[in-house]
């Protein structure tokens, strides 16, 4: 009898009967295992966001442009001939340009004869369907004369580690790759560093 006397008092007291302190206490458990539970998925998400940024960071490193600034030396053929350079007429084969980047990707400056610099002869962009190494663009062998449709395949000599730039250009809108043999075909090497300036040569 005294015992329901006090819980009445308890409850006419306005204070809280031991089923509400007890549901009161429940909730606030539940409370806390919530909140852990949501910073555990927050620090695994940010875990799982760097290592997911880490690992594009790696690709971009693989799949780094290349590089075509320097001087490159070689010789061109007509019509897919690999051989003697006196196939060009007696002034011969041979040409020599210094790559630079421009607004254009890549712009191969002419260098002349006394070793000083010409004019803008070669426009290359690079060539994302052809695949890594790939451009393509236009030449001009002199000034005036109409230029190749050229397209260019970069690689790394596995002997010498000298960069090795293959061309291959016809004359029209564009190069058509079928066909069997090229009006213009070359290969160079790079020699160096490039020295002109596309800004101060002559397009």
């Amino acid at each position: 009898m005294i015992e329901k006397i006090a819980m009445r008092r308890t409850s006419l007291d306005n204070s809280p009967g031991p089923e509400v302190v007890g549901a009161v206490t429940l909730a606030a458990a539940g409370v806390v295992v919530a909140i852990s539970v949501i910073a555990v998925i927050i620090v695994c998400g940010f875990g799982g966001s760097a290592a997911a940024g880490d690992e594009a960071a790696t690709k971009v490193e693989e799949i780094a442009p290349v590089s075509l600034a320097g001087r490159w030396s070689g010789h061109y053929y007509g019509y897919g001939r690999n051989g003697d350079a006196q196939d060009c007429g007696e002034d011969g084969c041979a040409l020599t340009y210094d790559i630079v980047a421009c607004k254009d990707g890549w712009c191969g400056i002419a260098i002349k004869d006394d070793n000083s610099c010409g004019e803008v002869a070669v426009h290359l962009a690079t060539d994302a369907a052809q695949g890594e190494g790939a451009f393509k663009g236009k030449l001009e062998l002199a000034k005036g004369a109409a230029p190749y449709a050229i397209e260019a395949w970069y690689r790394t000599d596995e002997e010498s580690k000298i960069g090795q730039l293959h061309l291959l250009g016809d004359t029209g809108p564009e190069l058509l790759l079928f066909r069997r043999s090229y009006p213009f075909e070359a290969n160079f090497a790079r020699a160096g560093d490039a020295t002109c300036k596309a800004d101060k040569a002559t397009s």
